[in-house]
Order: C-alpha cells, then sequence, then structure tokens
C-alpha cells in the first residue's frame, strides 16, 4: 500500500511537470500570436493616418487650383504654387490631373513612366495608372464656381504605405521564426537540464551512499581488529548501527523528492545538533577521529543563538540541507584549520539560520550560478547539493535559502529563513 502510495505521488508530480511544460509552451505560442496581432494593428494605424495625410495634401492641392482659376490677379502665383508647394516634398505619392473634357493629362508628379517610349504608348500607361489610382481613391473635382469643372485630381498611394501593407507578411515570418526556435530552445534547454539532474540525481545518490558505506567499512576492520574487546565490540556496533539507521535515512529522502512531505513542529537546535554530532565523529582531525592520520585539518562545527527556535519541518529532507550545507563548507575550507558555524536566531514571525564557514568564499561572478542545477566549481561536484536544498527550504517548507555574505578567501554565510512555529509544551 505504501508502495502505491508512493507511486502515485511520483505519478503526480510527473504529471504536474508535463503540465507545466504545456503551460510554458501554449503561453510562448500565445506571446507570439500576441506580438503578430501587436504589429499588426500598429502598422495599420500607421497606414491610416499616413493615407488621411496623403488625401489632406490631395484636396490642398485641388482647392489651390479653384483658388487660382477663380483669382486672375494671382495667376502669377500659379508657377509658384507647382513648383514650391506641389513639387516640393510633401508630395510623395503619384498624383494626376486631367482636363474635365477630354481626360487627357495637365499635370503628373512620382509616376514611373518610361521617357524613352513613344508618347501615345506614355499616355497610354498613365491613363492605366489613374484607372489604378481611382479604384483606391476616388478622384477631386477642381471646380469654377458652383458648377463647372475644370479638372480632376487622381492621386494613389506612396510607397511607404504599400511597403507598409506587406510589413505584416515579413512580420509574420519573423515570429513564426521566434515562436520555431523559441520552442525549440525551449526544448533543448528542458532536455539539457533533464539530463543533468538525472546525471546529478544519481551521483548525488551515489554520493550520499558513500559516506556510510565508508564507515561501515572502516567499522567493519575495526570489529576485526578488535573482536577480543567485546567492550569496544559494541561501541563500534553501535556507530555501525548509526550508519545503517542513515542508509535508510537516505532511501526515505529520495523517495520524498516529489511529493508532498509531512511537516511537523520540530526544534531547529535539535535537528542541527544531531547533525553535527554525525560529523564531529567522521570529519578527519589532527589529534582523533576514526581517520586519524589521513588529513592535517581540524574543523569546528559551532552551534549557537536561540535554543528554543521551532518551525513546521520534514526532519529527514530539512536534515538533508544542513548536511549539504555543511559538505559544501568543508569543501570550501582549504586550511588547516577552520570553523562552521550555525546561528540560530528568532525576528518577529521568522527564524533565521546563517551556516558560516572560514573558507575560500565565492567569487561574485558565481552567486548567481551556485543553486543552478549541474552547476559546480569543484572540481568532483555535481551541482546538485545546493539546487535540492534550495527546493527543499522554498518548495516544500515555504522559506527562503539564500547567500547572504561571501568574500573570496574569507568565507560564505549561507542564510535559512522559516516561519516560526510555536511548540505548545502539553
Amino acid at each position: 500500500m505504501l508502495v502505491k502510495n508512493t507511486n502515485n505521488g511520483r505519478n503526480q508530480s510527473i504529471r504536474m511537470k508535463s503540465y507545466g511544460s504545456a503551460n510554458i509552451k501554449i503561453s510562448l505560442l500565445v506571446a507570439g500570436v500576441i506580438i503578430i496581432f501587436a504589429t499588426l494593428i500598429y502598422t495599420q494605424i500607421l497606414v491610416t493616418e499616413i493615407l488621411e495625410r496623403e488625401r489632406e495634401i490631395a484636396n490642398l492641392y485641388a482647392k489651390s487650383i479653384e483658388f487660382l482659376a477663380t483669382d486672375d490677379t494671382q495667376s502669377g502665383e500659379y508657377n509658384f504654387v507647382f513648383e514650391t508647394v506641389i513639387s516640393s516634398n510633401s508630395i510623395n505619392f503619384p498624383i494626376v490631373v486631367t482636363d474635365a473634357r477630354s481626360g487627357a493629362p495637365t499635370f503628373t508628379k512620382n509616376l514611373e513612366v518610361d521617357s524613352t517610349l513613344p508618347k501615345e504608348i506614355q499616355t497610354a500607361q498613365v491613363k492605366e495608372m489613374i484607372r489604378d489610382m481611382d479604384e483606391v481613391n476616388s478622384p477631386i473635382k477642381v471646380t469654377f464656381g458652383d458648377s463647372v469643372i475644370l479638372s480632376y485630381v487622381h492621386y494613389g498611394q506612396s510607397k511607404l504605405v504599400t511597403r507598409l501593407k506587406t510589413f505584416p507578411i515579413f512580420q509574420f515570418a519573423v515570429a513564426g521564426i521566434f515562436i520555431f526556435l523559441g520552442y525549440f530552445g525551449f526544448n533543448y534547454i528542458k532536455r539539457t537540464e533533464q539530463s543533468n539532474i538525472w546525471v546529478g540525481l544519481s551521483k548525488e545518490t551515489a554520493h550520499q551512499l558513500g559516506t556510510p558505506l565508508s564507515s561501515l567499512m572502516g567499522w567493519n576492520e575495526l570489529i576485526k581488529a578488535g573482536a577480543r574487546d567485546p567492550e569496544k565490540v559494541m561501541n563500534l556496533a553501535g556507530e555501525m548501527s548509526n550508519d545503517i539507521d542513515r542508509l535508510t535515512k537516505i532511501a526515505n529522502r529520495f523517495s520524498k523528492i516529489g511529493s508532498k512531505p509531512d511537516l511537523k513542529p520540530e526544534n531547529i537546535r535539535d535537528v542541527i545538533d544531531k547533525v553535527v554530532k554525525y560529523f564531529e565523529i567522521r570529519i578527519p582531525t589532527i589529534n582523533t577521529g576514526t581517520f586519524e592520520g589521513t588529513s592535517k585539518k581540524k574543523i569546528d562545527l559551532v552551534i549557537k543563538g536561540s535554543a528554543r527556535a521551532s518551525a513546521l519541518l520534514n526532519r529527514d529532507l530539512f536534515e538533508w540541507v544542513i548536511e549539504n550545507l555543511t559538505k559544501n563548507a568543508l569543501d570550501a575550507i582549504e586550511n588547516s584549520a577552520g570553523s562552521i558555524t550555525f546561528d540560530i536566531e528568532e525576528k518577529g514571525s521568522h527564524i533565521f539560520i546563517d551556516v558560516t564557514d572560514t573558507g575560500r568564499g565565492i567569487d561574485l561572478r558565481f552567486k548567481k550560478d551556485i543553486f543552478r542545477p549541474g552547476y559546480s566549481t569543484k572540481m568532483r561536484g555535481w551541482g546538485l547539493g545546493l539546487s535540492l536544498s534550495k527546493r527543499i527550504i522554498e518548495t516544500y517548507h515555504k522559506g527562503k535559502l539564500l547567500v547572504k555574505d561571501s568574500e573570496p578567501g574569507k568565507g560564505t554565510t549561507f542564510r535559512i529563513r522559516l516561519d516560526k512555529k510555536i511548540i505548545d509544551p502539553a
């Protein structure tokens, strides 16, 4: 029954990851569609504004002709109007003025007509362009008085408008490429990260199992050497029992990854103290320790601060976090001696646990990457311990794990923030 529940929890975790992945893909697609429609609408607004401007200029041109036709005193200004106003850069679209009676062009501007062709062919081409213009924009009448039509002003669209109208095709192509590259890139990153996680998880499992197994082999050799001393054998058997319990605990920890763990009120100092005692016996030292003489390091593990601080914890997973931070600190201490301090402090509704080492510190360039799965600065690092720790604290315990302070050559302080939970004495 227990196995069935565990499998259901894992299947639920897999489904949640699949849904999360699907949501990201859908979000990517929606973002691409929004970009397409947003740029399409904006382009249409620009086209409308430019067409309105060109219509106003064409009307101004027609009104200018009407004014000159009805005021003989200003006929001398006619060339000035056409050369300065009409022929200026304000008109960048094709425009043709035709006689109202004959339909013959009397003025043209911005027309692409081959001047090397015979006059008749050029006129035919202009008339064909006029028909095309009239399909897009209705011609403007130039009248004398209220009833006499003098001419018609035909105008088309500028090259800018034409380009803007075809621009959405380019936008669709770019957005399509964006969606494709984004989808492909997301899948690639996801596959790479999953590969790193699986590799890291398998190596982390081996690493977790390695410490108690090494201890068991050491205890076994010591038992063989002291087989004639019953009291010593009993003491070693007790330590072996601790390592066997640890192997069971490691199996339980990995079984809880991906499922919702049970949280219970726990005294934080008691939890940390148990981890510290386990490490104190196994850390190589100069004068004492199980592996005497294998190292010239002496590391002091110190717990200080509040002795009554308590929070809702999953003991197995929280111990895992403390162990990972301790191992990380031990690896960081390169001198012959050093210390790792656990400082527990209560502030308001929160509890802060600062884990400080006297190691080599963290380069500021890598400060944002240390919690990323697969990232490690150690030659034999697998880059999963801190990532798992952060997930355990922030996802399962709704807390926070961060680098509070670090200085190359002087050490690092990791901070854990948890919500306070008062334990009922009863």
